[in-house]
């Protein structure tokens, strides 16, 4: 029988615990999606440093490229500059010897003629003739050595300026270019910078959220271990019950066996002597139900203030020892069990506040009664029921619905009265006058 017990409350243990453990599972399932989400964010953003760094090596890259591209920049102006003072000198030069060559052309439009046989006649001898030759022909050939220099002096101006167009239409494209590149860099830069922010505040939620679920698993486990230990309260008590009413029913047993025995020996007596005392001699108690005749926790059989659970009393099992029919609850019935169907409304018994209703594994979904009277009130394996916790209800209110709900065999109504919750149960019958 204890074992029939201790499965019994191990069913119910696991109706309790199920739906905490089924939630904990479930909480434990979000906290590692979030791991995984947090792992692949904390990768991202790996990731996204690592291409940072990159783009800060290649500005780097290219901010020293662009410094040695202006230093030459620098030093080409440098050049230019000297090339300009040098063009300025050479378009002196030229200016004089224009000025010059003007000169000659003046003088031979004056009048002084420098040809070869002009200066022969009218020289006064033949070495005067000769000298004034030699000096007609020196002034002719620089004249021609200064046009040539001249237009040397022009070509070389034409080259170096045509290589400093080039040199300077070079730097312009090279300046273009990495100013560009720069641009580029620094708005990818700017991308990656806004795109870490962005990792940032992701890892950030994810990990409040992870949090979050972390402390309802935590809640989650509190309350399982709230459960587990009412529940485990719960057995103490539901063991303490059957064993004192184990203790009861033992002794009224054996009071209705010294009953039994008593009236025999009475009966056995009058027989023997009738006198007109035997019609005062007592019954045997009807033992069809068991009865609490030596039990002091129960009162005397009375309709005052109790009523019924049903309008049609059929009784299916009574209060006291019987054969489990289910094999997990017992050999003690700790009420009564009444026949009915489906629709039969069940009323509560006596006036008083509604202690709880709810549900379990065994008792089903359930209403305990609280008289304050000291007497409680239970009807278990209702399909439903119509009051809620802190309710009060008079006589011949209803409770509920019949039904098999939790550990049952069929339609019933199982009703109990305990001087407790779930502990110190009575015969009902007494009390309801049946």
């Amino acid at each position: 029988m204890k074992k029939k017990i201790i499965l019994t409350l191990s069913f119910a243990l696991l109706l309790g615990t199920a739906p905490v453990a089924a939630l904990a599972e479930t909480i434990d399932d979000q906290i590692e999606a979030k791991n995984q989400k947090i792992s692949e964010i904390v990768t991202t953003q790996k990731e996204a440093n690592e291409y940072l760094a990159t783009l800060d090596a290649e500005i780097t890259a290219l901010e020293e490229e662009y410094n040695a591209v202006l230093a030459e920049k620098q030093s080409t102006e440098q050049e230019i500059n000297t090339l300009n003072t040098e063009i300025t000198n050479l378009e002196t030069k030229i200016a004089k010897r224009n000025d010059q060559l003007d000169a000659q052309a003046r003088a031979t439009q004056t009048g002084q003629d420098t040809s070869i046989l002009s200066v022969m006649l009218n020289a006064t001898s033949i070495s005067d003739a000769i000298s004034k030759v030699l000096a007609v022909n020196t002034i002719v050939s620089a004249n021609n050595d200064i046009i040539q220099a001249q237009k040397q002096d022009k070509e070389n101006l034409n080259s170096k300026k045509d290589t400093l167009v080039e040199k300077a239409a070079a730097l312009e494209a090279k300046t273009a270019e990495l100013s560009e590149k720069e641009e580029g860099l620094a708005q990818a830069k700017l991308d990656q910078n806004i795109k870490l922010n962005e990792i940032a505040a992701s890892l950030a939620k994810e990990t409040a959220e992870k949090e979050q679920f972390e402390k309802q698993k935590e809640e989650a486990e509190k309350q399982k271990q709230a459960e587990l230990k009412a529940l485990e309260e719960r057995k103490q008590k539901m063991a303490e019950a059957q064993a004192l009413a184990e203790k009861q029913a033992k002794e009224q047993q054996a009071a209705q066996a010294a009953a039994e025995a008593e009236a025999a020996a009475k009966s056995e007596e009058n027989q023997q002597a009738p006198t007109a005392e035997a019609e005062a001699t007592p019954s045997v108690p009807d033992t069809s139900l068991p009865t609490d005749t030596e039990d002091t926790s129960t009162p005397p059989a009375s309709n005052s203030g109790w009523g019924l659970p049903v309008s049609s009393v059929i009784v299916t099992s009574g209060y006291g020892y019987r054969e489990d029919p289910t094999g997990i609850s017992g050999n003690f019935h700790d009420g009564i069990d009444f026949g009915g169907s489906s629709s039969t409304v069940i009323m509560a018994v006596k006036s008083g506040t509604v202690e709880v209703a709810g549900y379990d594994g065994m008792s089903g979904n359930y209403v305990i009664v609280n008289h304050g009277d000291s007497y409680y009130s239970y009807y278990a394996h209702l399909s439903s029921y119509t009051v809620s916790q802190g309710q009060t209800v008079t006589l011949g209110q209803q409770v509920g619905f019949m039904g098999t709900t939790g550990n049952s065999t069929g339609v019933h109504l199982h009703f109990a009265i305990a001087t407790g919750i779930w502990s110190g149960f009575v015969n009902p019958g007494p009390l309801l006058g049946i």
